[in-house]
């Protein structure tokens, strides 16, 4: 079939699209859900022919309104009355107290009787951090791994008490998220031991989780992971993950971290502490992670480049992040240290071929600047670096001294640098773009910092989500 599509793209007549929907869905129904999506992208014919390649509705999502406890079973039993038939994606929500134990145990059957390969399940009406202090909270349903489907490529499951059995084996399970659920560390390890085949994995506020601890079970054929406010947690370790691409952790960050195995792979990287802190507690993940140089896209907190200006003899000296493209900065402070914190991570890491800065600064009113009034040296900007620097975002950028000190500073060194994206505050922030009008575009109309600039760059002052220039990683899991 991938032979006669080819010969299709190089001129000679589309058998495949032109055989009647019949057989074309025939063929759809032979795909995994992954594949037969793609099939989208073949032409106008097949582009939403997927969708029903099997029996309607191909996709079950059983919602159930509060406190309507009567539709949910009406629900239900339409649900049995469909029958058995295929189906790429079973999804529930409910609210606590609608239903009971044997009824998630009922959908979970039928999702694996009708072969699912998507099955998502979640509490609606729970806050959106879990249980606090890492607590089940009580009359939570329970999740108990695997599912059952034997087709089954993707899980989600939000806000509900996960178990698993030892010696498990999901061969066909890719993709896991598991979102503010009650697992303990033994039963993540089971989870993951029962899937070979897991690329993703997806923690978010498992307020249960201790020792995030993947030496015994292997993550051989992961690609992605990401572990946001795990908060009692204290460990991670990665032992061997040859195909990790991504890694995203956010949170307060933990006292032990092990990554080995990482290989050339390895290229997208977000490291955020999760949030303002005072003083630097006690870890290795900055320097855990092996293998930077090969980093396309890094997103690190202030924080975190405090560390690496804390580390610079031990950790990066002589860096070259030489296949760097993107790298975004987030900022929970811009006073002068963070503004040195900067410079140093940008002299220590060289990054030759950057084409795009994000910058996402901090919300606070006062500027955080402070006159150096005693004679102490303060972290010269480095020279140079940024020769490949294309593009700027600079966003609740509010005219503060160091923000424009960093302004400066990018256009006196970034040589083709075309476009300086710079947005103002949410609307109802003191200092919003009526104020940057007033305040801070004067300074630049007057030619002080625009001499400064390439003749070729292009600078614009924006309202809060009027730019459609986004990084790659444009989910941040915390709040400026």
């Amino acid at each position: 079939m991938e032979r006669m599509w080819r010969r299709a793209g190089a001129g000679d007549e589309d058998r495949i699209s032109d055989l009647p929907d019949a057989l074309r869905l025939q063929i759809l129904s032979l795909l995994p859900l992954k594949s037969a999506i793609r099939t989208a992208a073949l032409s106008s014919r097949w582009r939403s022919l997927w969708e029903h390649r099997w029996p309607d509705p191909s996709s079950l999502r059983l919602r159930f309104p509060v406190p309507a406890c009567a539709d949910a079973r009406d629900q239900l039993a339409a649900m049995d009355r469909r029958g058995r038939r295929r189906v790429d994606v079973l999804s529930l929500a409910f609210h606590a107290g609608q239903l009971a134990q044997p009824d998630l145990r009922r959908c979970l059957d039928y999702a694996a009787a009708c072969g699912a390969e998507d099955v998502q399940l979640r509490l609606d009406g729970t806050t959106p951090r879990g249980a606090r202090g890492g607590h089940r909270r009580a009359g939570v349903l329970t999740v108990h791994f695997p599912v059952g489907s034997p087709l089954l490529a993707r899980l989600s499951v939000r806000g509900l008490h996960v178990t698993a059995s030892a010696n498990a084996m999901v061969a066909t399970l890719e993709v896991v998220h598991l979102h503010s659920v009650s697992i303990t560390d033994a039963a993540l390890r089971r989870v993951v031991a029962a899937c070979p085949c897991l690329r993703e994995l997806d923690l978010r506020y498992c307020r249960h989780l201790r020792r995030i601890d993947f030496t015994a079970v292997g993550v051989g054929n992961l690609r992605t992971l990401t572990v946001v406010d795990c908060s009692r947690a204290t460990e991670l370790r990665v032992p061997v993950a040859p195909f990790l691409r991504s890694f995203r952790f956010s949170g307060p960050f933990l006292c032990s971290n092990l990554f080995t195995g990482v290989t050339e792979g390895f290229q997208q990287l977000y490291l955020c502490s999760g949030g303002p802190e005072t003083g630097l507690p006690p870890t290795n993940l900055p320097s855990a992670i092996p293998r930077l140089a090969n980093l396309t896209t890094l997103t690190i907190c202030s924080i975190a480049l405090q560390y690496v200006s804390a580390s610079v003899a031990t950790f990066v000296k002589g860096t070259s992040l030489s296949r760097l493209r993107e790298l975004q900065l987030l900022m929970f402070g811009m006073a002068n240290s963070n503004l040195a914190d900067i410079f140093s991570f940008l002299k220590t890491c060289s990054c030759p071929h950057l084409e795009r800065l994000f910058v996402q600064l901090p919300t606070n009113t006062h500027d955080s600047f402070t006159k150096n009034y005693l004679d102490v040296a303060e972290e010269e900007p480095p020279e140079g670096g940024l020769e490949n620097l294309e593009l700027v975002k600079m966003t609740n950028f509010k005219g503060h001294h160091n923000e424009m000190r960093l302004v400066d500073f990018l256009l006196r060194n970034a040589s083709c640098l075309s476009k300086l994206l710079l947005l103002a505050p949410k609307e109802d922030h003191p200092q919003g773009l009526q104020k940057i009008h007033s305040d801070v575009l004067p300074h630049f109309q007057k030619g002080e910092i625009l001499e400064k600039a390439s003749a070729s760059t292009q600078i614009f002052f924006s309202e809060p989500g009027s730019s459609q220039v986004q990084p790659l990683h444009s989910e941040i899991f915390i709040r400026f």
